[in-house]
C-alpha cells in the first residue's frame, strides 16, 4: 500500500501560463511478499508557458526528484551479479529541465484533439550507490476533450 499525495497550482495572464506541482509516493508498508520495499519519492516541478498562437504554445520546466533507496532484500535466492542487484544502489536526487509543445486541433473534425511533446533532460544526479547516468527522454502524449 502507497500513498500519494499531491498539491498542484496553475495561473494564466494573457497569453502566459506557470504553475507548481508537489507530489510523492509514501510506502506504506516496511515490505513487500518478496522482502523489501521501494523507497520513498518526493518530487516538485515549477513550469512557465507561452501561447504563440491559438492552437500552439511551448513550456519550460524545472523538476527536482528525491527517491529513496529500497529497504530491505529480495527473500529468495539472489546471485548478486552487479551494482543493480544490491538494494542500496536505488535512488538519489535529481534535477532536470523540460522544453515542450502543445498543439490543440480548435475547430473542425478534429476539434477537442491535442498533441504534446515534451524532452527531459537530466541537469545533475546525486545518485546513492553506484548506478548508470541518465539520459534525455521524450514523451509524447494525444488527448481528446469533449
Amino acid at each position: 500500500w502507497d500513498l500519494l499525495p499531491s498539491l498542484t497550482y496553475t495561473g494564466r495572464l494573457d497569453d502566459w501560463s506557470w504553475g507548481a506541482q508537489f507530489n510523492g509516493v509514501k510506502r506504506l508498508e516496511k515490505q513487500n511478499k518478496s522482502g523489501y520495499a521501494l523507497g520513498d519519492i518526493f518530487q516538485t516541478s515549477a513550469w512557465g508557458g507561452y501561447s504563440l498562437t491559438s492552437w500552439l504554445s511551448t513550456t519550460v520546466r524545472g523538476i527536482y526528484t528525491v527517491q529513496g533507496s529500497i529497504k530491505g532484500d529480495f527473500n529468495k535466492s539472489n546471485g548478486r551479479s552487479g551494482p543493480m542487484d544490491f538494494p542500496a544502489n536505488y535512488g538519489g536526487k535529481f534535477w532536470d529541465v523540460g522544453l515542450g509543445v502543445n498543439m490543440t486541433v480548435p475547430s473542425g473534425n478534429l476539434a477537442g484533439n491535442s498533441l504534446s511533446f515534451e524532452w527531459i533532460e537530466p541537469i545533475k544526479d546525486d545518485v546513492n550507490g553506484f548506478q548508470l547516468e541518465r539520459e534525455g527522454s521524450l514523451s509524447a502524449s494525444w488527448s481528446y476533450t469533449f
